[in-house]
Protein backbone atom coordinates (compact mmCIF):
# COMPACT_ATOMS: atom_id res chain seq x y z
CA UNK A 1 0.00 0.00 0.00
CA UNK A 2 3.03 2.45 0.92
CA UNK A 3 4.70 2.01 -2.79
CA UNK A 4 1.30 1.98 -4.72
CA UNK A 5 0.02 5.18 -2.68
CA UNK A 6 3.53 6.85 -3.79
CA UNK A 7 3.51 6.01 -7.17
CA UNK A 8 0.04 7.74 -7.09
CA UNK A 9 1.10 10.71 -5.73
CA UNK A 10 3.99 10.65 -7.65
CA UNK A 11 1.60 10.53 -11.01
CA UNK A 12 -0.50 13.22 -9.78
CA UNK A 13 2.32 15.82 -9.24
CA UNK A 14 4.26 14.91 -12.43
CA UNK A 15 2.89 17.56 -14.37
CA UNK A 16 3.38 20.19 -12.02
CA UNK A 17 7.02 19.70 -12.69
CA UNK A 18 9.69 20.87 -15.02
CA UNK A 19 7.98 24.23 -15.50
CA UNK A 20 10.20 27.73 -15.74
CA UNK A 21 10.40 29.30 -12.13
CA UNK A 22 8.48 32.66 -13.14
CA UNK A 23 5.11 30.71 -13.51
CA UNK A 24 5.23 29.50 -10.11
CA UNK A 25 5.52 33.44 -8.52
CA UNK A 26 2.75 34.50 -10.78
CA UNK A 27 0.74 31.23 -10.02
CA UNK A 28 1.20 31.99 -6.34
CA UNK A 29 0.27 35.60 -6.85
CA UNK A 30 -2.74 34.89 -8.65
CA UNK A 31 -3.74 32.48 -5.40
CA UNK A 32 -2.67 35.53 -3.05
CA UNK A 33 -4.25 37.83 -5.09
CA UNK A 34 -8.26 36.06 -5.24
CA UNK A 35 -8.19 34.51 -1.65
CA UNK A 36 -8.96 38.07 -0.05
CA UNK A 37 -12.91 37.66 0.33
CA UNK A 38 -14.56 38.28 -3.01
CA UNK A 39 -15.24 42.10 -2.28
CA UNK A 40 -17.09 42.56 -5.92
CA UNK A 41 -19.78 39.66 -4.85
CA UNK A 42 -20.31 41.61 -1.86
CA UNK A 43 -20.74 45.02 -3.16
CA UNK A 44 -24.43 45.10 -4.65
CA UNK A 45 -25.47 44.50 -0.88
CA UNK A 46 -23.32 46.36 0.38
CA UNK A 47 -25.05 49.47 -1.47
CA UNK A 48 -28.70 47.44 -0.68
CA UNK A 49 -28.10 47.87 2.69
CA UNK A 50 -26.03 50.71 3.11
CA UNK A 51 -27.51 53.13 0.50
CA UNK A 52 -30.78 51.44 -0.13
CA UNK A 53 -30.14 52.24 -3.33
CA UNK A 54 -32.79 50.77 -5.97
CA UNK A 55 -31.91 47.43 -8.05
CA UNK A 56 -31.60 49.73 -11.28
CA UNK A 57 -28.70 51.93 -9.56
CA UNK A 58 -26.78 49.06 -8.09
CA UNK A 59 -26.78 47.11 -11.55
CA UNK A 60 -25.26 50.52 -12.97
CA UNK A 61 -22.75 51.33 -10.07
CA UNK A 62 -21.45 47.38 -11.19
CA UNK A 63 -21.87 48.27 -14.77
CA UNK A 64 -18.73 50.59 -13.87
CA UNK A 65 -16.71 48.12 -12.32
CA UNK A 66 -17.40 45.81 -15.58
CA UNK A 67 -16.60 48.47 -18.05
CA UNK A 68 -13.33 49.45 -16.60
CA UNK A 69 -12.07 45.77 -16.26
CA UNK A 70 -12.83 45.29 -20.05
CA UNK A 71 -10.92 48.72 -20.58
CA UNK A 72 -8.31 47.59 -18.39
CA UNK A 73 -8.04 44.27 -19.80
CA UNK A 74 -7.80 45.30 -23.16
CA UNK A 75 -4.79 48.75 -21.70
CA UNK A 76 -3.32 45.97 -19.71
CA UNK A 77 -2.52 44.01 -22.60
CA UNK A 78 -1.31 46.99 -24.49
CA UNK A 79 0.81 48.18 -22.02
CA UNK A 80 2.67 44.71 -21.78
CA UNK A 81 4.07 45.35 -25.53
CA UNK A 82 5.86 48.30 -24.30
CA UNK A 83 6.90 48.16 -20.21
CA UNK A 84 8.34 45.44 -18.25
CA UNK A 85 5.39 43.12 -17.81
CA UNK A 86 6.35 42.10 -13.83
CA UNK A 87 6.82 45.68 -12.90
CA UNK A 88 3.36 46.61 -14.79
CA UNK A 89 1.91 43.46 -12.73
CA UNK A 90 2.99 44.51 -9.43
CA UNK A 91 2.24 48.20 -9.87
CA UNK A 92 -1.34 46.85 -11.14
CA UNK A 93 -1.80 45.03 -7.96
CA UNK A 94 -0.44 48.00 -5.77
CA UNK A 95 -3.43 50.07 -7.47
CA UNK A 96 -6.31 47.31 -7.55
CA UNK A 97 -5.62 46.98 -3.38
CA UNK A 98 -5.44 50.58 -2.66
CA UNK A 99 -8.53 51.45 -4.41
CA UNK A 100 -10.17 48.07 -2.98
CA UNK A 101 -9.62 49.44 0.47
CA UNK A 102 -10.85 52.64 -0.67
CA UNK A 103 -14.48 50.73 -0.91
CA UNK A 104 -14.83 50.96 2.80
CA UNK A 105 -15.19 54.52 2.80
CA UNK A 106 -18.11 56.62 3.80
CA UNK A 107 -18.21 58.01 0.07
CA UNK A 108 -21.42 59.85 -1.52
CA UNK A 109 -22.80 57.27 -4.03
CA UNK A 110 -21.56 59.50 -6.90
CA UNK A 111 -18.15 58.84 -5.26
CA UNK A 112 -18.34 55.20 -5.82
CA UNK A 113 -18.61 55.55 -9.76
CA UNK A 114 -14.99 56.77 -10.79
CA UNK A 115 -13.80 54.79 -7.82
CA UNK A 116 -15.30 51.32 -8.96
CA UNK A 117 -14.08 52.02 -12.87
CA UNK A 118 -10.78 52.31 -11.55
CA UNK A 119 -10.65 49.63 -9.62
CA UNK A 120 -12.15 47.60 -12.77
CA UNK A 121 -9.04 49.03 -14.88
CA UNK A 122 -6.33 47.87 -11.94
CA UNK A 123 -8.50 44.35 -11.75
CA UNK A 124 -8.92 43.90 -15.31
CA UNK A 125 -5.64 45.27 -16.48
CA UNK A 126 -3.69 42.54 -14.39
CA UNK A 127 -5.05 39.95 -15.63
CA UNK A 128 -3.20 40.01 -19.25
CA UNK A 129 0.17 40.59 -18.01
CA UNK A 130 -0.16 37.71 -15.67
CA UNK A 131 -1.63 35.32 -18.32
CA UNK A 132 1.16 36.04 -19.71
CA UNK A 133 3.55 35.62 -17.69
CA UNK A 134 2.52 32.21 -16.67
CA UNK A 135 2.35 31.19 -20.41
CA UNK A 136 4.93 32.99 -22.01
CA UNK A 137 7.90 31.61 -20.32
CA UNK A 138 6.76 28.15 -21.18
CA UNK A 139 7.93 26.22 -24.54
CA UNK A 140 4.72 25.48 -26.38
CA UNK A 141 4.14 21.75 -25.20
CA UNK A 142 4.19 23.25 -21.74
CA UNK A 143 1.78 26.21 -21.74
CA UNK A 144 -1.39 23.81 -22.02
CA UNK A 145 -0.51 22.50 -18.33
CA UNK A 146 0.99 25.71 -17.06
CA UNK A 147 -2.75 27.35 -18.06
CA UNK A 148 -4.54 24.80 -16.20
CA UNK A 149 -2.12 24.95 -12.90
CA UNK A 150 -3.03 28.97 -13.17
CA UNK A 151 -6.69 28.02 -13.38
CA UNK A 152 -6.82 25.41 -9.87
CA UNK A 153 -4.61 28.52 -8.04
CA UNK A 154 -7.44 30.86 -9.04
CA UNK A 155 -10.35 28.81 -8.20
CA UNK A 156 -8.40 27.26 -5.01
CA UNK A 157 -7.92 31.04 -3.94
CA UNK A 158 -11.75 31.79 -4.96
CA UNK A 159 -12.95 28.79 -3.00
CA UNK A 160 -11.02 30.68 0.10
CA UNK A 161 -12.14 34.22 -0.49
CA UNK A 162 -15.56 32.72 -0.10
CA UNK A 163 -15.36 31.92 3.29
CA UNK A 164 -12.93 34.42 4.27
CA UNK A 165 -15.46 37.21 3.10
CA UNK A 166 -18.95 35.06 4.37
CA UNK A 167 -16.92 35.44 7.84
CA UNK A 168 -15.70 38.88 7.53
CA UNK A 169 -19.66 40.14 6.03
CA UNK A 170 -20.99 39.68 9.77
CA UNK A 171 -19.08 42.50 10.96
CA UNK A 172 -19.70 44.29 8.57
CA UNK A 173 -18.86 44.15 4.17
CA UNK A 174 -16.41 47.29 4.73
CA UNK A 175 -13.66 44.61 6.39
CA UNK A 176 -14.86 42.25 3.16
CA UNK A 177 -12.98 44.95 1.07
CA UNK A 178 -10.06 45.80 3.11
CA UNK A 179 -8.97 42.08 3.37
CA UNK A 180 -9.35 41.98 -0.30
CA UNK A 181 -7.60 45.00 -0.64
CA UNK A 182 -4.66 43.88 1.96
CA UNK A 183 -4.57 40.42 -0.41
CA UNK A 184 -3.49 42.61 -3.27
CA UNK A 185 -0.95 44.36 -1.49
CA UNK A 186 0.64 41.40 -0.66
CA UNK A 187 0.43 39.50 -3.76
CA UNK A 188 2.00 42.94 -4.87
CA UNK A 189 4.69 42.44 -2.21
CA UNK A 190 5.26 38.81 -3.32
CA UNK A 191 6.49 39.60 -6.60
CA UNK A 192 8.47 42.31 -6.20
CA UNK A 193 10.24 40.25 -3.47
CA UNK A 194 10.37 36.69 -5.50
CA UNK A 195 11.64 38.39 -8.61
CA UNK A 196 14.35 40.32 -6.49
CA UNK A 197 15.31 36.78 -5.48
CA UNK A 198 15.27 35.91 -9.14
CA UNK A 199 15.62 38.55 -11.46
CA UNK A 200 13.54 37.94 -14.86
CA UNK A 201 15.54 36.81 -18.20
CA UNK A 202 15.58 40.01 -20.05
CA UNK A 203 13.68 40.15 -23.45
CA UNK A 204 16.28 41.26 -25.71
CA UNK A 205 14.79 41.07 -29.59
CA UNK A 206 16.22 42.13 -33.15
CA UNK A 207 15.45 45.29 -34.74
CA UNK A 208 13.47 43.12 -37.37
CA UNK A 209 11.91 40.75 -35.01
CA UNK A 210 10.66 43.99 -33.16
CA UNK A 211 9.43 45.42 -36.40
CA UNK A 212 7.14 42.22 -36.77
CA UNK A 213 5.77 42.30 -33.53
CA UNK A 214 4.61 46.05 -33.94
CA UNK A 215 3.00 45.10 -37.45
CA UNK A 216 1.22 42.40 -35.86
CA UNK A 217 -1.83 43.72 -34.69
CA UNK A 218 -4.49 41.78 -33.35
CA UNK A 219 -7.50 44.55 -35.06
CA UNK A 220 -6.23 43.50 -38.89
CA UNK A 221 -5.85 39.92 -37.85
CA UNK A 222 -9.48 38.77 -39.61
CA UNK A 223 -9.50 35.24 -38.25
CA UNK A 224 -8.57 35.98 -34.75
CA UNK A 225 -11.62 38.33 -34.73
CA UNK A 226 -13.94 35.57 -35.70
CA UNK A 227 -12.40 33.50 -33.31
CA UNK A 228 -13.05 36.33 -30.68
CA UNK A 229 -16.54 37.09 -32.21
CA UNK A 230 -17.67 33.27 -31.65
CA UNK A 231 -15.80 33.33 -27.91
CA UNK A 232 -17.93 36.30 -27.04
CA UNK A 233 -21.21 34.61 -28.65
CA UNK A 234 -20.72 31.45 -26.34
CA UNK A 235 -19.73 33.22 -23.26
CA UNK A 236 -23.22 34.35 -23.65
CA UNK A 237 -24.07 31.48 -23.38
CA UNK A 238 -22.10 30.30 -20.47
CA UNK A 239 -22.74 33.07 -18.28
CA UNK A 240 -26.74 31.91 -17.73
CA UNK A 241 -25.16 29.69 -15.24
CA UNK A 242 -24.58 32.79 -12.86
CA UNK A 243 -28.55 33.97 -13.44
CA UNK A 244 -30.88 32.31 -15.62
CA UNK A 245 -29.73 29.10 -13.98
CA UNK A 246 -30.89 29.59 -10.69
CA UNK A 247 -34.39 31.27 -11.49
CA UNK A 248 -35.43 27.96 -13.68
CA UNK A 249 -33.80 25.81 -10.86
CA UNK A 250 -36.42 27.54 -8.29
CA UNK A 251 -39.11 27.63 -10.48
CA UNK A 252 -39.38 24.65 -12.60
CA UNK A 253 -37.41 22.31 -10.27
CA UNK A 254 -38.70 24.03 -7.03
CA UNK A 255 -34.89 23.48 -5.53
CA UNK A 256 -34.13 25.68 -2.55
CA UNK A 257 -30.97 28.25 -2.88
CA UNK A 258 -28.93 25.55 -1.49
CA UNK A 259 -28.48 24.01 -4.67
CA UNK A 260 -26.97 26.41 -6.25
CA UNK A 261 -24.18 26.55 -3.88
CA UNK A 262 -24.42 22.47 -4.71
CA UNK A 263 -23.82 22.74 -7.68
CA UNK A 264 -20.86 25.72 -7.59
CA UNK A 265 -19.38 23.56 -5.25
CA UNK A 266 -18.96 20.57 -8.29
CA UNK A 267 -17.62 23.05 -10.54
CA UNK A 268 -14.71 23.93 -8.31
CA UNK A 269 -14.26 20.53 -7.21
CA UNK A 270 -13.88 19.46 -10.59
CA UNK A 271 -11.56 22.65 -11.84
CA UNK A 272 -9.71 21.52 -8.82
CA UNK A 273 -9.44 17.52 -9.36
CA UNK A 274 -9.14 17.77 -13.53
CA UNK A 275 -8.60 21.20 -15.12
CA UNK A 276 -4.40 20.23 -14.79
CA UNK A 277 -4.81 16.51 -16.46
CA UNK A 278 -7.06 17.66 -19.04
CA UNK A 279 -4.67 20.98 -19.64
CA UNK A 280 -1.62 18.08 -19.78
CA UNK A 281 -3.70 16.01 -23.03
CA UNK A 282 -5.21 18.86 -25.15
CA UNK A 283 -2.09 19.36 -27.26
CA UNK A 284 -2.56 15.72 -28.06
CA UNK A 285 -6.51 15.07 -28.04
CA UNK A 286 -6.13 18.44 -30.76
CA UNK A 287 -6.78 22.55 -30.00
CA UNK A 288 -9.69 22.39 -32.86
CA UNK A 289 -11.38 19.41 -31.57
CA UNK A 290 -10.97 20.35 -27.72
CA UNK A 291 -12.14 23.62 -28.39
CA UNK A 292 -14.86 22.74 -30.74
CA UNK A 293 -16.05 19.85 -28.03
CA UNK A 294 -15.82 22.69 -25.44
CA UNK A 295 -18.11 24.62 -27.06
CA UNK A 296 -20.32 22.26 -27.54
CA UNK A 297 -20.47 20.68 -24.21
CA UNK A 298 -21.23 24.43 -22.95
CA UNK A 299 -24.61 25.02 -25.27
CA UNK A 300 -25.88 21.26 -25.11
CA UNK A 301 -25.30 21.33 -21.17
CA UNK A 302 -28.66 23.58 -20.36
CA UNK A 303 -30.65 21.47 -22.73
CA UNK A 304 -29.85 18.65 -20.25
CA UNK A 305 -32.05 20.43 -18.27
CA UNK A 306 -35.04 20.19 -20.43
CA UNK A 307 -34.78 16.26 -19.82
CA UNK A 308 -36.69 16.05 -16.33
CA UNK A 309 -37.62 18.04 -13.17
CA UNK A 310 -34.82 15.99 -10.68
CA UNK A 311 -32.01 17.53 -9.23
CA UNK A 312 -29.64 14.66 -10.57
CA UNK A 313 -30.30 16.31 -14.40
CA UNK A 314 -29.49 19.75 -12.92
CA UNK A 315 -26.12 17.79 -11.34
CA UNK A 316 -25.29 16.30 -14.73
CA UNK A 317 -26.05 19.29 -16.60
CA UNK A 318 -23.26 21.23 -14.39
CA UNK A 319 -20.71 18.36 -14.74
CA UNK A 320 -21.08 18.67 -18.75
CA UNK A 321 -20.65 22.40 -18.62
CA UNK A 322 -18.07 21.89 -16.15
CA UNK A 323 -16.24 19.61 -19.03
CA UNK A 324 -16.71 22.53 -21.33
CA UNK A 325 -14.76 25.16 -19.40
CA UNK A 326 -12.55 22.52 -18.34
CA UNK A 327 -11.43 22.23 -22.19
CA UNK A 328 -11.69 25.47 -23.64
CA UNK A 329 -9.62 27.59 -21.00
CA UNK A 330 -6.51 26.19 -21.78
CA UNK A 331 -6.96 25.08 -25.52
CA UNK A 332 -8.14 28.82 -26.19
CA UNK A 333 -4.96 30.11 -24.05
CA UNK A 334 -2.87 28.06 -25.98
CA UNK A 335 -4.44 29.27 -29.36
CA UNK A 336 -4.52 32.71 -28.79
CA UNK A 337 -0.32 32.47 -27.31
CA UNK A 338 0.44 30.51 -30.57
CA UNK A 339 -1.47 32.88 -32.90
CA UNK A 340 0.46 35.77 -31.26
CA UNK A 341 4.01 34.87 -32.10
CA UNK A 342 6.09 37.28 -33.12
CA UNK A 343 3.01 40.05 -32.81
CA UNK A 344 1.87 42.18 -30.54
CA UNK A 345 0.88 39.21 -28.61
CA UNK A 346 -0.18 41.80 -25.13
CA UNK A 347 -3.03 43.17 -27.20
CA UNK A 348 -4.22 40.36 -28.16
CA UNK A 349 -3.80 38.38 -24.47
CA UNK A 350 -5.51 42.02 -24.11
CA UNK A 351 -8.59 41.74 -26.36
CA UNK A 352 -9.02 37.83 -25.79
CA UNK A 353 -9.21 38.74 -21.42
CA UNK A 354 -11.29 41.87 -22.41
CA UNK A 355 -13.44 39.32 -24.03
CA UNK A 356 -13.86 37.04 -20.78
CA UNK A 357 -14.45 40.22 -18.60
CA UNK A 358 -17.02 41.96 -20.79
CA UNK A 359 -19.65 39.32 -20.95
CA UNK A 360 -21.00 40.73 -17.67
CA UNK A 361 -21.58 43.54 -19.59
CA UNK A 362 -24.16 42.00 -21.84
CA UNK A 363 -24.57 38.45 -21.19
CA UNK A 364 -27.12 38.75 -17.91
CA UNK A 365 -29.32 41.68 -19.75
CA UNK A 366 -29.94 39.59 -22.70
CA UNK A 367 -30.15 36.01 -21.01
CA UNK A 368 -32.77 37.58 -18.50
CA UNK A 369 -34.50 39.19 -21.06
CA UNK A 370 -35.02 36.12 -23.38
CA UNK A 371 -35.74 33.96 -20.02
CA UNK A 372 -38.81 36.40 -19.43
CA UNK A 373 -39.93 36.83 -22.94
CA UNK A 374 -39.77 32.94 -23.93
CA UNK A 375 -39.00 30.82 -20.62
CA UNK A 376 -36.22 28.79 -19.22
CA UNK A 377 -37.17 25.91 -21.69
CA UNK A 378 -36.67 27.75 -25.05
CA UNK A 379 -33.87 29.48 -23.21
CA UNK A 380 -31.91 26.39 -23.44
CA UNK A 381 -32.31 25.48 -27.25
CA UNK A 382 -31.52 28.36 -27.92
CA UNK A 383 -28.08 28.63 -26.09
CA UNK A 384 -27.86 25.26 -27.52
CA UNK A 385 -28.56 26.87 -31.11
CA UNK A 386 -25.94 29.68 -30.31
CA UNK A 387 -23.16 26.83 -29.60
CA UNK A 388 -23.78 25.47 -33.24
CA UNK A 389 -23.05 28.92 -34.56
CA UNK A 390 -19.81 28.99 -32.62
CA UNK A 391 -18.23 26.14 -33.93
CA UNK A 392 -19.28 27.39 -37.71
CA UNK A 393 -17.94 30.80 -37.00
CA UNK A 394 -14.92 29.38 -35.07
CA UNK A 395 -14.21 26.42 -37.45
CA UNK A 396 -12.84 28.11 -40.47
CA UNK A 397 -10.98 30.71 -38.31
CA UNK A 398 -9.75 28.05 -36.02
CA UNK A 399 -7.84 26.10 -39.00
CA UNK A 400 -6.49 29.47 -39.95
CA UNK A 401 -5.15 30.09 -36.79
CA UNK A 402 -3.63 26.24 -36.35
CA UNK A 403 -2.05 26.12 -40.01
CA UNK A 404 1.55 25.46 -40.06
CA UNK A 405 3.45 28.86 -40.59
CA UNK A 406 4.66 28.77 -44.28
Amino acid sequence: MPALAAALAQRLVTPFRGLPAGVYIQIIATMINTMGGIAKLFLPLYFLERYRLPYGSIGLLMGCYGLGCVLGAYGGGALSDRLDTHKLCAALLLASGLLTMSLALPLPVWGFVPLLLLTGIADGGFRPGNMRLVLEPCAPSQRATAQGLYRVAFNLGTSLAGITGGLLAVYGYQWVFVAQGCASLLACLWLMSAYRRQPPPSRTQAPAAKLVEQDGSPWQDHAFLRFIAGQLLILAVFDQMYGTLGMFLREHYRLGPEWIGYLFTLNGLMVVALQVSIAHRVGRWGLQRCSHLGVLCIGMSFLVLNAGIAAGWALLAMLVLTVGELLLSPTWSVIVMQRSEGRQRGRYLGVYAAAWSGRTLYAPAIGTWAYGQFGGALLWWLCAGVALLTVLLQAGALRQMLAPAP
